[in-house]
C-alpha cells in the first residue's frame, strides 16, 4: 500500500529544497509566527486626504445629476412634454376671412377667394439628399426652374415653415397632395387671398396686403411670418378692423408626418366688413372720363377728387396712372416690382393726396378773401389791367396779352386776372401803395389748411409746403423780394400743396366750412352700422358778406369767364381754372376746383392735369363728370 499512488500521504515533507520549509517538521502542525513578524504587513491604498476628496467629488457629481434631473423634469417638464407631444400632433392655422369693403351703396369693392398654397418644413428633411429629391419633383410639378424655390427657402426661419408658391393650380394641387403623403416637408393648404376689382380705378384708396416683415412681427405679436397685413391704403389705416382671428386645428400625425386623427379645434373669427363714403357708380366713372382723356391727348399723369360738400366724405378719388394691386396679393416677382419702382410716370403715388404742386390761380380765392377780410381793398376796388405789372426791371405779365381792361374783385376771380392780385397781395404800384404782404398771404394760406396735412384716413399724405423769408435766406442765401410776394400772390413762386388741400379750400367757399375728408363711412356690427360724426376743419375764416362775394365771382367764372363750357351742365356750377407753372422748360399744369349746385352745392370736384397746359383739360375732365353726375 506504500506506492499505492491514490493514497495520501502522511508524515514530513521530503523535498528538502523546498525554500521555507523545514525537514523535519509536519505539514499544517503549526504557524510560524517568527516568519510573520518578520515579514510586511498590507497598507491603504490611498492617502487619506485623497479619499475625502473623492468623496466629494462623487457627493458634487451625484448633486448635478440631481440638479438636471430636477430641472428636466419639474422647471422644464411643461416645455418638453409639450415638444413631445408636439411630435406626435400637427398644429394647424385655419385662416379667417378678412372683412369685405363696400361703397356706400353697398357695392361690393373687394372679395377674398381661396387658393391653395404650398410650404416647405426645412427642418424635416433628414439629409441634403432628400432636400434636393423634393426640390426636383416639386420643380417638376410646377413647372418652374428649382433655383425660384431655392430662393424662397433662404427666408427660412428655424421651425418655421416657408411659403414656396401660391395659387397653385388644382391640378398641380392634387399632384402635390399625393407627394405630400410620403413626404412630411411638403404642406399643401387652402387659404383665402384678397382679391381688387380694377374697373374702379381705386388701387391707392384701398391699397394692398403685403408680407409680415421682422418690424411687423414686433409691432404684432399675434402674427407669423407666413401672414399678410395691410402695407398702405385702407388696408394699412383699417388693419386691426378688417383682419380676423385666425383658428387652428390639431392633428395626430405618425412619423412620417401623415395625419390620423383631429383631436382639437378652433374656428376662425372673420375680419369686420367697412363700408366707405365711395360711389362706386361715380368712381368708376371718373376714372373712365380721365382715362379716355389720358389717352386721347397724350397726358398719362392726372389727379382728381369729388367730395361730399355737406360731410367732406369721398365720393370718387382717382389718380392716373394706376396700377393693378392684384399683384400684391401673391409673393411679389422682382420683375414686376421693379417695373412699377422705375415707371418714370410713377404710378404707386397717389397723386391727390401724396403729389405736391404748385397751385397757380386755384389759390387767387383765398388771396381775394384774405384782402377783404383784411380791409387792404373792398367789393368796389379795381385797376386797370394792360397784360401786366411793371417794378423796376422785371415785368410780372398778365395771361392775356393785351390785358383784361378795367377788374374789380369779381371780373379779376371769374377771368383770373393777375393784375389784380400783384396789386392787393404786394401793392408797391400805382392802385395800391400796401397790399397784404407775404406774412399775412402765407397766415391766411396756413388757416385755410395749406402747409398742413387733412388727417385723411389714408397713408403718405403730403403737407405741402409755405416758404417763408427765413427760409429764402438759408436755402438760397438771398433776401425775399417784392417779386417773390408777387409770386406768392398768384399761387406760384415756391408755395406747394396737394389737389386734397384745394379741395378742403373749395369746400369752404362752397359752404363756409370745411369738414375733414374721409373715406371710412361706418363699421359694420351684425345688421348695424357704426357711424362716426365728421369733425369740422375749417370755418368762420372770413365774413358772411365777404364770403358771398368770393362765391358770386365763382360762379361768374362759368358765366362769363375762364369756364364757360361748364354752362352745359344741368345745374349752376362755380369754380376757379388755374395754370401753375413749375419749369421754364415744360409745359405748367392744369387745375380746376369747383362746386355744384351753386345754391345748395353737393359735391366738390378739384382735377389736376400734370402738363395740361392752357388747353382745357382739367375743366373738360370736371364737365364730362359733373353732366353725367347730375344727370344719373
Amino acid at each position: 500500500m506504500k506506492n499505492d499512488p491514490f493514497k495520501i500521504q502522511e508524515g514530513s515533507v521530503k523535498d528538502s529544497k523546498l525554500k521555507g520549509f523545514s525537514e523535519n517538521r509536519h505539514s499544517g502542525d503549526y504557524l510560524d509566527f517568527i516568519w510573520v513578524k518578520s515579514s510586511q504587513t498590507l497598507g491603504s491604498f490611498f492617502a487619506e486626504n485623497k479619499s475625502h476628496r473623492l468623496f466629494q467629488i462623487f457627493l458634487l457629481v451625484l448633486f448635478i445629476l440631481f440638479s438636471r434631473a430636477f430641472y428636466l423634469q419639474i422647471i422644464q417638464g411643461d416645455s418638453y412634454r409639450d415638444r413631445a407631444e408636439g411630435n406626435r400632433i400637427r398644429h394647424e392655422i385655419v385662416r379667417a376671412n378678412r372683412g369685405l369693403i363696400y361703397d356706400r351703396n353697398g357695392v361690393q369693392l373687394v372679395k377674398n377667394v381661396s387658393h391653395f398654397f404650398l410650404y416647405l418644413w426645412p427642418d424635416h428633411w433628414s439629409d441634403e439628399t432628400k432636400k434636393q429629391e423634393t426640390l426636383k419633383k416639386l420643380s417638376e410639378v410646377l413647372a418652374i426652374p428649382q433655383s425660384d424655390i431655392e430662393e424662397r427657402l433662404v427666408e427660412a426661419k428655424k421651425g418655421e415653415k416657408v411659403l414656396v408658391f401660391e395659387n397653385v393650380a388644382y391640378e398641380q394641387a392634387i399632384q402635390l397632395i399625393l407627394v405630400a403623403e410620403n413626404n412630411p416637408s411638403i404642406e399643401i393648404s387652402y387659404e383665402p387671398r384678397r382679391e381688387y376689382f380694377p374697373q374702379f380705378g381705386l388701387s391707392h384708396e384701398l391699397g394692398y396686403l403685403g408680407v409680415v416683415s421682422e418690424k411687423d412681427l414686433a409691432a404684432h405679436k399675434d402674427y407669423n411670418y407666413n401672414d399678410r397685413l395691410g402695407k398702405t391704403g385702407l388696408e394699412y389705416i383699417y388693419e386691426n378692423i378688417l383682419r380676423g382671428q385666425d383658428g387652428f386645428r390639431q392633428i395626430e400625425v405618425d412619423a412620417l408626418n401623415r395625419a390620423k386623427n383631429s383631436i382639437g379645434w378652433q374656428e376662425p373669427k372673420d375680419g369686420n366688413d367697412i363700408v366707405l363714403t365711395i360711389d362706386a357708380a361715380a368712381q368708376n366713372q371718373l376714372y373712365s372720363v380721365m382715362a379716355k382723356n389720358a389717352a386721347s391727348f397724350g397726358k398719362n399723369k392726372m389727379a382728381a377728387i369729388v367730395l361730399d360738400a355737406k360731410d367732406g366724405g369721398v365720393l370718387a378719388m382717382v389718380s392716373l396712372p394706376s396700377f393693378d394691386n392684384n399683384i400684391f396679393t401673391s409673393a411679389l416677382k422682382k420683375e414686376e416690382y421693379n417695373t412699377l419702382m422705375t415707371d418714370p410716370n410713377t404710378p404707386l403715388l397717389n397723386r391727390v393726396v401724396s403729389g405736391e404742386y404748385p397751385f397757380g390761380s386755384v389759390f387767387k380765392p383765398v388771396i381775394a378773401g384774405a384782402a377783404l377780410e383784411e380791409k387792404v381793398i373792398d367789393e368796389n376796388f379795381s385797376v386797370q389791367s394792360t397784360g401786366g405789372v411793371q417794378i423796376g426791371n422785371n415785368f410780372f405779365p398778365d395771361w392775356r396779352p393785351a390785358g383784361h381792361g378795367k377788374t374789380n374783385i369779381k371780373w379779376a376771380l371769374a377771368d383770373s386776372v393777375n393784375t389784380f392780385f400783384y396789386t392787393i397781395g404786394g401793392g408797391n404800384n400805382q392802385w395800391l401803395d400796401k397790399g397784404l404782404g407775404m406774412e399775412k398771404i402765407l397766415q391766411y394760406a396756413a388757416k385755410f389748411g395749406f402747409g398742413s396735412q387733412t388727417k385723411i384716413d389714408l397713408t403718405n399724405e403730403a403737407e405741402g409746403f409755405l416758404p417763408s423769408q427765413a427760409w429764402k435766406e438759408k436755402t438760397f442765401n438771398d433776401r425775399w423780394y417784392l417779386g417773390d410776394t408777387y409770386n406768392l400772390s398768384i399761387g406760384q413762386g415756391y408755395l406747394l400743396g396737394t389737389p386734397l388741400q384745394v379741395a378742403m379750400e373749395m369746400s369752404y367757399f362752397a359752404t363756409g366750412k370745411s369738414f375733414q375728408p374721409h373715406l371710412l363711412k361706418g363699421i359694420k356690427q351684425e345688421a348695424t352700422l357704426d357711424e362716426k360724426a365728421t369733425p369740422v376743419l375749417l370755418e368762420n375764416l372770413i365774413s358772411q358778406n365777404n364770403l358771398d362775394i368770393i362765391r358770386d365771382a365763382l360762379k361768374k367764372t362759368v358765366e362769363i369767364g375762364t369756364a364757360k363750357s361748364l354752362q352745359s351742365v344741368k345745374v349752376p356750377v362755380a369754380g376757379k381754372t388755374g395754370t401753375a407753372q413749375f419749369n421754364h422748360n415744360k409745359t405748367p399744369h392744369s387745375w380746376f376746383a369747383s362746386f355744384a349746385p351753386y345754391d345748395n352745392p353737393q359735391i366738390v370736384m378739384v382735377v389736376l392735369v400734370e402738363e395740361g397746359g392752357d388747353t382745357g383739360l382739367a375743366v373738360t375732365v370736371s364737365r364730362q363728370f359733373m353732366e353725367w353726375y347730375f344727370n344719373k
